[in-house]
């Protein structure tokens, strides 16, 4: 069996990455840029479905800039094998051509880097001050994404 935490990061990238992404207004090209993707924070409150859509936009657009981050801070390897994997959807034996490793060397690392991630997404959603109850919490051992 696979890992579980690299297992919620991998199901995190493939399903709620591009929700996140439509929502926040930007392309897989976006986060990879270097734009800047704050914006002003707005009330959580749902009194209607307008600020609800609304509340939804801020919380994309901070879990875009909190992924964002995360990659910026693993080491270079690493960020560029999720980046190739997961925002270019290069195949294993492409990527391993593309940087000049073995295809085996990647696949075998593979988990590592997602657990990697994991753990800096969680430590960057923290720092940049979301609520507890709103954090993405891949490193949890039961399925989250």
């Amino acid at each position: 069996m696979k890992d579980q935490v690299a297992n919620n990061t991998r199901k995190f990238f493939k399903n709620k990455v591009p929700e996140l992404l439509m929502y926040a207004g930007c392309s897989e090209n976006g986060l990879l840029s270097g734009h800047d993707l704050s914006a002003p924070k707005v009330s959580g409150s749902k009194k209607n479905s307008a600020e609800s859509l609304i509340f939804r936009v801020d919380m994309s657009l901070q879990y875009v800039q909190a992924i964002k981050l995360a990659l910026n801070t693993m080491p270079p390897l690493y960020k560029q094998v999720i980046e190739l994997t997961y925002f270019k959807h290069l195949k294993m034996f492409q990527i391993a051509k593309q940087i000049g490793y073995a295809e085996r060397t990647i696949a075998n690392s593979k988990n590592k880097m997602l657990k990697e991630f994991a753990i800096r997404f969680f430590a960057v959603q923290a720092r940049l001050g979301i609520e507890d109850k709103d954090i993405i919490d891949l490193t949890k051992t039961k399925e989250v994404a």
